[in-house]
């Protein structure tokens, strides 16, 4: 039997069978489902009216005909960040990973049998070997770059033709992948042109040839757990030519990665993997449509992502991602066919997927080290990049070490009762006016109050202790609940609130983000004074406030006033890795010298979690 289910705020009307939970309705229906706990019931995101009673749309079922009103979503005109503070949009050392070449492709030799193919591949050659070999070894050869000479050496042979014997009908373009397409158009088009062509290169491969230079595009991807973002870059100078962004459509499935990967693991990895492609994909052709770009103008795209969404992007086993010993299946780098993973950019477009450290230091925090240029600073540098989960890498003159702490939904609003992401709405900034004895607040995009994000919930904790309504321990002292916004202020006519246990979340979660900076630390052999200087990456770290989180203890005390945000350093470092091949294969060498410190096994990690829950105290 079905019953009618009508949504009333979207004026949608659905059939839904006995028993079936109002959210499998919903998503057929096509709206919009904030289910951070994946379908729990433990986040309490996903509440609707069911004839005018508040019940969980993942927990309710429909039993007869019901209207249902929705409440606006909590991640609704979410800000996404796509800038960083590393780069003034000025372009250096441009050695990007799709290059052109103009060639000269001989007519075979009367007497001689040369294949079109090797005589396209022995111009590609020519023509660099003309050019004085590789951009890098020319830069090597004039007193090197900041990247050091292994970095050099890797890189002055990456796709270089120049490196490779010229005699005609030698074995080196058998070292070439034939392009089958291409080698059917190699014989016309040089004798309809005399032989001159333009060549677009990748590396070793030969991805395109025509009569004219050809405008090339590369694009670069920030895949986090909540959000994506995009770049679309020139491919003649690695400029910006559009971005965009949208929330990750895997957060349905749950919103941290453990939620994700267990999904996969109980019904396959098929649904995760083409939802994320589906939302990059849309995303180049939003960025193409921009830019007057053709999606065949596209020859490349680079993506970096922490591991679990590295993996569920390239729908490979997660199984090691959730069991001891929490590695990847793959950590190397990735050059693969874009067309793999259903981008549609140029036929023989390529995929960079940058190499991740550990199983839950992934590919985004490799980007960010090749962004910040971090293994090259002289003093102690801490890179936190605190979300879900917290990975941070602590480091000086290459040598570092990396690790990542489970902080939980908490800093993006998941389990905590008035908890949103950063969008319209939320409360993003707090004080306490002791004089008038009530709190002042910010929220984003100057809208009525609809809950808090992370950024502000810290400020809440700190200046509760600082007007002592909060002791140490975390116990309010007043009241189990904090009433930051009335209900009279409050969109649809709620309060904002903070309830005692919402408390002990952000305790759990500062707890795990200072533990690890701790340990980090002391295995480096220094103590936490000794950090010159913190750089927040992502979107928390933008938004947050620095002396709420010292306050608090998120961050220790101690490095107050040494904290920077650096933005989306993620993002830009995926633009690097297409701008720079050095960039590219120095993320590699990174990958394989961070050294990783896995918390969970260690027994100092507990005392050290503990001791942590506590709120410093001041006198």
């Amino acid at each position: 039997m079905a019953f009618k289910v009508h949504f009333t705020r979207e004026e949608v009307t659905a059939s839904a069978a006995h028993g079936e939970l109002v959210a499998d309705v919903m998503r057929r229906a096509g709206i919009e489902l904030d289910e951070p706990c994946g379908g729990r019931g433990k986040c309490g995101k996903c509440a609707v009216l069911v004839n005018g009673e508040r019940l969980l749309a993942c927990q309710a079922r429909i039993e007869e005909d019901v209207q249902v009103e929705t409440f606006p979503p909590s991640n609704e005109n979410a800000q996404i960040l796509t800038s960083s503070t590393l780069s003034d949009g000025a372009v250096q050392d441009f050695h990007p990973m799709i290059e052109q070449k103009k060639i000269i492709v001989e007519k075979c030799p009367f007497g001689k049998s040369i294949s079109d193919w090797e005589r396209l591949v022995n111009a590609v050659q020519a023509a660099t070997a003309k050019d004085g070999g590789s951009p890098l070894r020319k830069e090597a050869e004039n007193g090197g770059s900041s990247l050091g000479k292994e970095a050099e050496d890797s890189v002055s042979t990456f796709g270089s033709f120049a490196q490779q014997p010229t005699v005609p009908g030698t074995a080196y373009a058998e070292q070439v992948p034939v392009n089958l397409r291409l080698a059917s158009k190699v014989g016309p088009m040089a004798s309809e042109y005399d032989g001159e062509l333009w060549a677009v290169l990748c590396g070793n491969e030969i991805l395109e040839i025509a009569p004219h230079r050809q405008e090339v595009y590369m694009a670069a991807f920030d895949i986090g757990t909540t959000t994506v973002a995009g770049f679309l870059l020139d491919g003649s100078d690695g400029r910006v030519c559009a971005e965009a962004s949208c929330l990750n459509p895997q957060v349905k499935y749950g919103g941290d990665v453990i939620s994700r990967a267990n999904e996969t693991l109980e019904h396959g990895g098929e649904a995760m993997a083409q939802c994320i492609r589906e939302a990059v994909d849309e995303l180049i052709g939003q960025m193409a449509a921009e830019s007057l770009v053709e999606r065949e103008q596209i020859y490349a795209v680079s993506i970096a992502g922490n591991t679990c969404m590295h993996h569920l992007f390239l729908n490979i086993n997660v199984d090691s991602l959730v069991h001891a010993p929490y590695a990847p299946t793959i950590s190397q780098k990735l050059i693969l066919k874009a067309a793999q993973a259903d981008l549609h950019i140029h036929p023989d477009g390529k995929l960079l997927m940058l190499p991740n450290i550990a199983g839950f230091v992934g590919a985004d925090t490799v980007a960010c080290l090749i962004a910040t240029d971090l293994a090259e600073q002289k003093d102690w540098t801490l890179l936190i990049d605190i979300g879900t989960n917290g990975e941070m890498v602590l480091g000086k003159e290459h040598n570092m070490a990396a690790c990542s702490t489970a902080a939980g939904p908490a800093f993006e609003g998941a389990g905590i009762s008035c908890g949103m992401r950063g969008a319209r709405g939320a409360i993003s900034k707090v004080a306490w006016n002791a004089d008038e004895e009530r709190w002042e607040y910010e929220t984003v995009g100057d809208a009525p109050p609809r809950g808090i994000c992370g950024s502000g919930l810290l400020d809440l904790a700190a200046q509760l202790l600082e007007s002592e309504q909060m002791d140490e321990t975390g116990a309010l002292e007043e009241s189990d609940e904090i009433v930051v916004a009335p209900a009279s202020e409050g969109e649809d006519g709620r309060p904002v609130i903070l309830l005692q246990k919402d408390i002990r979340q952000l305790q759990l979660a500062k707890s795990a983000i200072a533990s690890g900076v701790h340990l980090l630390a002391k295995k480096m052999g220094i103590e936490v004074d000794e950090i010159s200087q913190v750089w927040l990456a992502g979107a928390f770290g933008s938004f947050m406030s620095p002396e709420s989180a010292c306050r608090i203890g998120l961050i220790p005390e101690e490095l107050e006033g040494r904290v920077s945000a650096i933005g989306n350093a993620a993002g830009e470092g995926a633009k690097l890795a297409l701008r720079d091949r050095r960039r590219w294969e120095l993320a590699g060498k990174l990958a394989r010298e961070a050294d990783f410190l896995e918390l969970a096994t260690m027994r100092e990690f507990q005392d050290m979690f503990v001791d942590e829950l506590l709120f410093p105290e001041r006198s």
